[in-house]
């Protein structure tokens, strides 16, 4: 499990709770998550949750990186602050599976188009 955060406080809380827990298995890089998930090979994940700050313009290109970067069975968790709908996702390569609203955040589970979650 890879985990990116780009807030250097929170980088070392999530390692403090990986000391704690002895999560060995899991890598914290503190980063760019759009820069991160550029550099990971394709298809190289099973699942990519997506949590970009709101008010950046961000969504698309982290939504495209995160298509590659899945493999035909994988899933994207998405937050977002308004819904995707199917007709802009198909550009990235993606479909919603499942979406809902909790508050304010509207979050979706992606699959890419032609593949299904296992």
């Amino acid at each position: 499990m890879l985990l990116c955060e780009q807030d250097a406080v929170l980088v070392e809380k999530l390692k403090a709770v990986q000391l704690k827990l002895q999560a060995s298995m899991v890598k914290i890089e503190r980063g760019d998550g759009l820069s991160l998930l550029k550099r990971l090979a394709p298809a190289s994940m099973q699942l990519v949750l997506l949590d970009p700050p709101f008010e950046y313009s961000l969504f698309e290109a982290t939504l495209k990186a995160a298509a590659q970067a899945i493999g035909e069975a994988g899933l994207v968790y998405l937050e977002a602050p308004r819904p995707w709908l199917d007709d802009e996702l198909m550009a990235l390569g993606l479909k919603v599976h499942r979406s809902g609203k909790a508050g304010a955040v509207h979050f979706h589970l992606l699959v890419k188009i032609g593949a299904g979650p296992a």
